[in-house]
């Protein structure tokens, strides 16, 4: 079994990544599309991997961290979710947006992942819950409060909703030592009216 793969990133698109691992040979693994932002201005990667087969293919998939893999392979297990799928929710959630709606059975918010109907969301509730360390994850009750807040605030302006989720992800990213809610909405006001 492949448990990790390292090399130079030879070609890189959302949702995939061609890692050179030298003697010619380039392979082609399946990620979050979240991983794609944190890696394409890399040179060399390190990714956790799980390999699949389906039919007659098979399929490498690699995650920045260990808990990322650990989460995939966890939904993986789950009758009906396919790689495709657990992939989904790892690129639509962070960590602890999808362990805290699992947490607090949140069947809407997961299934509000394209193809995830109420069914599958009750059972990957079900399935996970008590299954997984939630403190092992740190999830920051605070931090997600604090993102909501923010989306609600400038939603509440006027501004229009998907820009501004990406406005404040952007934000909180940047700076992962504040917490401050003014100060934060200040940050997003200026990035707004850059554009």
């Amino acid at each position: 079994m492949i448990s990790a793969i390292k090399g130079n990133v030879f070609d890189i698109s959302p949702g995939e990544v061609h890692i050179d691992i030298g003697n010619g040979l380039i392979v082609k693994v399946l990620c979050p599309v979240s991983t794609y932002s944190n890696i394409k201005a890399k040179d060399q990667v390190l990714l956790y991997t799980v390999l699949r087969q389906k039919d007659e293919e098979f399929f490498l998939y690699g995650f920045l961290s260990k808990k990322e893999k650990m989460l995939f392979k966890k939904m993986i297990s789950i009758s009906g979710i396919g790689g495709k799928t657990a992939l989904c929710f790892i690129s639509a959630f962070s960590m602890g947006e999808f362990i805290q709606a699992v947490e607090k059975s949140d069947v809407l918010k997961l299934s509000s992942v394209p193809g995830i109907g109420k069914k599958t969301a009750q059972r990957i509730i079900l399935e996970l819950t008590g299954k997984i360390d939630f403190k092992e994850y740190e999830i920051v009750d605070k931090k997600l409060k604090l993102k909501e807040d923010l989306v609600s605030g400038l939603v509440n302006l006027g501004y229009p909703l998907k820009p501004i989720r990406e406005f404040v992800n952007k934000t909180l990213k940047e700076n992962p030592e504040e917490n401050s809610f003014s100060i934060l909405f200040k940050l997003v006001l200026k990035k707004i009216s850059r554009k």
